[in-house]
């Protein structure tokens, strides 16, 4: 029995990447974790932040098997909320009771889902995402890119889930739970 969690974030709460998320959702069962809701303080050397909601985050994440983090492209890059969440990560990396947690996450499958009014996905976008997932050793599987300029089509946007929806049936049995 597989879970999945898609961890999102816009400042448009409904707006096209949330579609995108309703889209997938009616093909394979998610959670739904909308980021700029949660009080997720940024990066601290100190580590002051603590009592915020970032390790509740990351122990629904370690509670499932996939995750998908999801943002539209804001100036070639992802979200203030979904940067803030990834600079976060180095307490994982840094505080010995998170440690285990951050390690626990290497058998966690991650993919990334995008939004923009563009053909493809900026270099910057893809790439602060594949580089930290690669140094914290969680795998990286791949990136779905829809393009909305013209507004969401949903049609397009289930043409373009269903092969990663396929190959996640395939490798894993999928469940509602």
């Amino acid at each position: 029995m597989t879970k999945m969690l898609t961890l999102y974030s816009s400042a448009r709460p409904d707006g096209n990447t949330f579609k995108l998320i309703n889209s997938l959702s009616q093909l394979i069962p998610t959670e739904i974790c909308y980021l700029d809701n949660l009080d997720i303080a940024q990066y601290d050397y100190h580590h002051r932040h603590q009592n915020d909601d970032f390790i509740e985050v990351i122990n629904k994440m370690l509670s499932v098997d996939v995750i998908f983090l999801a943002s539209p492209v804001y100036w070639y890059s992802m979200t203030p909320a979904f940067r803030r969440f990834f600079d976060r990560f180095t307490d994982l990396t840094e505080l010995p009771d998170l440690k285990p947690k951050g390690k626990q996450l290497r058998a966690k499958s991650f993919y990334l889902m995008a939004t923009s009014a563009s053909q493809k996905l900026p270099p910057s976008f893809i790439y602060p995402v594949e580089t930290t997932l690669e140094y914290l050793g969680w795998p990286f599987f791949e990136t779905l890119h829809i393009n909305c300029k013209g507004g969401y089509d949903e049609v397009t946007a289930l043409s373009s889930l269903q092969p990663l929806v396929a190959k996640l049936r395939d490798s894993v049995k999928v469940t509602n739970t």
